[in-house]
């Protein structure tokens, strides 16, 4: 007995010697063997939460900040389909994190035991995951749970990053096997674009009079800031991004033109527009983003060409239709196609980068109108302007996503990684974990939440959470009464409300105090009536020792500056006028009969 371990202690030895250190998560008996092994292991600090969401959110971000994998395990049934829709956050905004469920013991599979989804499937609870994961995996054998977790940390980061779910019987844990001899170690796969085809779009790049740098979640991931600002700065040639590859090129760098999207950067719309060549880098082109990926709001694939560069080759042409397809890391290909394009004179772009200096011009002064200083409730448009001056460059902030393309209007970005946004999910509460999950990667570095009153309530387990743990961030609650961001729409195509407003049953607001809330859980909070008080209050927040509360009134329906478009918009317009459309567009997006409405 003395020369074996339990599977739980292997697994925790394991997890140390790739470089964990930090498991989030819940205790039951179908992982309370797993839990009981990190008491041993130095290195791994484990951090119990007070709802699983909490801890995948938390794991979701410490990877997005970091780069580095932390491990969510929680116990069996509830325990882990309480995973499920942080698990989609995760797998959209390609995320690594490798989950450890507890399962129903081995022998038990038939029988319905306790906690076992067996109705239609026995032992069905890995099938949940199978959508929102890019692997699960079923360890079949106690001495099977070290190769397998090896298997399932090389899953999560090679290639596209996501989440990998390992389900493992509750009886594993507990099992005596003997010590693993050897440790692989895991490296991430990054492949390098073939020289040939580098050398075809650098060709592409230097004929073109409008080109245009395209970056998305994956240049973060692939850590290609250096390189893609680099290309930028030597060739002169402007970039835009999505929501989640901000931070790629800082916001004041000259040829940053900012966000595209429904509601992004009027600057970077129209590049997108006007572009004759766009080099897409680490973006399967998101819908928001993309303006519904109609072309009269977004980009006009063809006439214009694309260069796709994409860690994943089935993301190429599944959108718009690629000139040149570049499999491989987006950093990678920065730095080849920098060093193909010294062999030309670079693409000539004066005249273009004249022309987005001009639309930069009235989009600032547009900014400008909305960003005014007023007494609560404030406009989203100056708190965030003033959170920005409030802050280092180097903060991380987390977006909440009903005020996430107010953020990319008016929080400049000035570091990779530095901005966590939930763009391909869109979770409403990530933000209030998240923040968890960000202080623990980079301790001693501000983190600040702006989240909303509905998504502080979709996942309050999160303040006692930080509390218990005395963590270092400061959430600011946008305090607006309801869900403020569905309430427009509600407003613009039906004219009334219901279900987007806190109300009682008599139709009378509900006045919770979130202040009082969060000291009830230990945690500081204090609530902003008047301008000259908010930047106080968060120098305040942030000097103080553990997690702090803001609260804001804001107003409920700000003013957006929308230079894109958004399908749902038509969508709902058209079921109110009785209009079909699926009958007016073609399959391939095209308008048939009937013209566009919204």
């Amino acid at each position: 007995m003395s020369e074996t371990v339990t599977g739980g202690r292997a697994l925790a030895d394991a997890m140390a010697r790739q470089g964990i250190d930090t498991v989030f998560g819940t205790v039951g008996h179908g992982n309370l063997a797993l839990v009981d092994a990190f008491a041993d292991v130095a290195s791994i600090r484990y951090l119990p939460v007070f709802h699983e969401q909490v801890a995948i959110h938390a794991a979701d971000a410490y990877y997005r900040v970091s780069g580095r994998v932390a491990v969510v395990t929680t116990t069996v049934g509830p325990g882990a389909t309480n995973l499920a829709t942080g698990l989609g956050d995760a797998l959209l905004d390609s995320s690594a994190v490798v989950v450890i469920t507890g399962g129903i013991p081995s022998e038990y599979a038939g029988r319905e035991p306790l906690q076992a989804l067996s109705v239609t499937v026995d032992d069905a609870q890995p099938e949940i995951f199978r959508p929102l994961a890019k692997r699960v995996i079923r360890v079949q054998r106690a001495a099977d749970l070290v190769p397998q977790f090896h298997r399932a940390l090389n899953e999560a980061v090679s290639g596209n990053p996501g989440p990998v779910v390992l389900h493992v019987p509750l009886d594993f844990f507990s099992a005596r096997i003997d010590p693993p001899r050897q440790v692989p170690v895991i490296r991430p796969s990054r492949p390098a674009p073939e020289p040939g085809v580098v050398d075809e779009a650098a060709g592409l790049i230097a004929a073109a009079s409008k080109p245009l740098l395209y970056c998305g979640g994956g240049a973060q991931s692939a850590a290609a800031s250096a390189a893609i600002t680099g290309l930028a700065t030597r060739f002169c040639i402007p970039v835009a991004t999505t929501m989640s590859g901000q931070g790629v090129i800082s916001t004041d760098h000259p040829l940053s033109v900012g966000v595209t999207g429904a509601v992004g950067n009027a600057v970077a719309n129209h590049a997108i527009r006007q572009a004759d060549l766009i080099v897409a880098l680490g973006t399967r082109f998101p819908e928001m983003d993309a303006s519904s990926w109609r072309p009269e709001y977004f980009a006009a694939v063809p006439p214009a060409r694309l260069i796709h560069v994409d860690i994943d080759p089935r993301q190429f042409n599944r959108v718009l239709p690629a000139s040149v397809e570049i499999f491989s890391d987006a950093g990678h290909a920065a730095r080849a196609l920098n060093a193909a394009l010294e062999k030309s004179s670079g693409p000539d772009t004066v005249a273009w980068l004249r022309e987005l200096a001009e639309a930069r011009a009235g989009w600032t002064a547009s900014v400008e109108a909305i960003s005014q200083v007023g007494a609560p409730p404030f406009e989203p448009a100056w708190l965030l302007r003033e959170l920005r001056s409030a802050l280092p460059p180097e903060a991380v902030l987390v977006s909440g996503v009903g005020i996430r393309h107010a953020v990319a209007q008016h929080f400049g970005v000035y570091h990779p990684r530095s901005l966590i946004v939930g763009s391909g999910f869109g979770t409403m509460g990530q933000e209030v974990a998240a923040p968890i999950g960000a202080s623990i990667a980079r301790p001693g570095t501000p983190v600040v939440a702006v989240i909303g009153d509905g998504a502080l309530l979709a996942c309050l387990a999160a303040l006692p959470t930080a509390a218990a743990e005395s963590l270092d961030l400061v959430w600011l609650v946008l305090d607006n009464g309801g869900y403020a961001s569905i309430a427009a729409y509600q407003a613009k195509h039906f004219g009334r409300f219901l279900g987007t407003k806190f109300v009682d049953s008599a139709g009378q607001p509900l006045d919770f105090d979130y202040v009082a809330l969060a000291r009830s859980f230990g945690v500081p909070a204090r609530r902003v009536t008047a301008a000259g008080d908010f930047a106080p209050s968060m120098r305040q927040a942030l000097a103080e020792r553990g997690p702090s509360v803001v609260v804001v009134e804001v107003i409920a329906t700000p003013r957006n500056l929308a230079s894109g478009h958004w399908d749902v918009n038509d969508i709902l317009a058209a079921g109110v006028a009785g209009i079909d459309v699926a009958g007016r567009r073609g399959h391939d997006g095209s308008e048939r009969e009937g013209g566009r409405h919204g």
